[in-house]
């Protein structure tokens, strides 16, 4: 007797599973849509390392620069990550222009100079003034 009621609960977990099972294939059919690929505004700049001066203008420190462009056209985009190198010299030269003659190591960097600074190079290189620049971090190593 007791092996017939095993054989029983047997049976219904079989079934409960194929059925379960069944379900789960018709849920997953390949789908004929192809999924949306999310596209971001935001385009990263690799990190600007400049080197930092001391009011003697003798070199005592790194600076380097984390930032991003957010640009909204796709378009607009696509130039600007085609012409990524150009963008980075500009950047690099501006950043390293701006240590040289304005920042000095031993006090904050301006961040609202250097981001209205970086903003007009970018204006300039892309010709439209849609893309913004954001800054995501600014750190000064001293020697």
């Amino acid at each position: 007797m007791r092996k017939f009621i095993h054989l029983k609960i047997l049976f219904a977990f079989v079934v409960c599973l194929s059925a379960n099972n069944a379900s789960f294939a018709a849920s997953s059919a390949p789908k004929t849509e192809k999924p949306v690929e999310e596209i971001s505004e935001f385009l990263p700049v690799p990190p600007i390392s400049v080197a930092m001066y001391n009011k003697r203008k003798r070199p005592s420190g790194t600076m380097t620069v984390v930032l991003q462009l957010k640009i909204e056209d796709t378009d607009q985009r696509t130039q600007a990550e085609r012409i990524m190198p150009r963008l980075r010299n500009a950047y690099m030269q501006e950043t390293l222009n701006l240590a040289l003659n304005f920042f000095d190591v031993n006090k904050p960097v301006n961040v609202k100079f250097l981001s209205r600074s970086l903003q007009n190079v970018t204006n300039q290189i892309l010709k439209h003034d849609r893309a913004r620049v954001l800054i995501g971090d600014i750190a000064v190593q001293k020697r």
